[in-house]
């Protein structure tokens, strides 16, 4: 549950625990878990389901049941995307991409309850930080793991710890899921997008990006984003 106005409490009778979340707060609710929920003052919200087989996975398992709370910027960037992907029809993979992403902030930055699962090192987040400045140029690996003080194969190993990834599979879910913001939220060609995520044409960022989503860029904004481009 996305809380963008009010105050809402949940409470979990098995872990004798409650929770409130108020504007730009979640509450993480796993399925199964029985629960009991009140509004403590007049709120609006988004409920926000998703399911998922990996449940292993350390994104999954850094959101604690109860309370996540991401940084103000971020929090801001996902109450806009929902104001317009909440009127749109069809829109089963933009709720499912807003999930992920809720995911992914609250295991790199969490400051709520599940902070203290984190075993994130300083490296792995300097790199992560680096790659976030750097999306639009060409990044190295090898430059990469010079700048965080790591050897290539030392880099690759701490993400592979800590993130159950490479960093260039890694990068490839950042550029790509910045690519997804763009074309849902700006009218950049996708030749200009394709630029602004780093890569070095548009037909092989059509190619990534349809490898792994299943459709083109072109697509996946005809799909989702007509409505309120028009």
């Amino acid at each position: 549950m996305l809380v963008i106005g009010g105050v809402y409490s949940v409470t979990f009778p098995k872990l004798k625990k409650t929770v409130t979340a108020e504007k730009g707060e979640i509450v993480f609710i796993p399925f199964g878990i029985e629960f009991t929920h009140k509004v403590v003052s007049p709120f609006t919200g988004y409920n926000i389901s998703f399911f998922t087989t990996d449940t292993e996975h350390p994104f999954y398992l850094a959101a604690t049941i109860g309370k996540i709370v991401l940084p103000r910027e971020q929090m801001d960037a996902i109450i806009a995307a929902m104001s317009r992907i909440s009127i749109l029809p069809h829109n089963s993979k933009l709720l499912e991409h807003i999930a992920e992403h809720i995911l992914v902030e609250n295991y790199l930055f969490c400051q709520g309850e599940g902070a203290s699962f984190k075993p994130f090192s300083d490296e792995v987040m300097m790199a992560v930080a680096y790659m976030r400045q750097n999306l639009h140029r060409k990044i190295d690996i090898d430059e990469l793991a010079e700048k965080v003080y790591l050897s290539h194969n030392g880099l690759i190993w701490k993400f592979k710890q800590e993130l159950d990834t490479t960093p260039s599979e890694y990068l490839k879910l950042l550029r790509l899921r910045n690519a997804k913001d763009l074309l849902i939220n700006e009218s950049y060609s996708i030749t200009e997008i394709s630029e602004m995520c780093g890569y070095s044409s548009p037909y092989y960022f059509t190619n990534v990006f349809h490898r792994h989503y299943g459709v083109t860029p072109t697509e996946f904004r005809r799909i989702n984003s007509k409505e309120y481009r028009t």
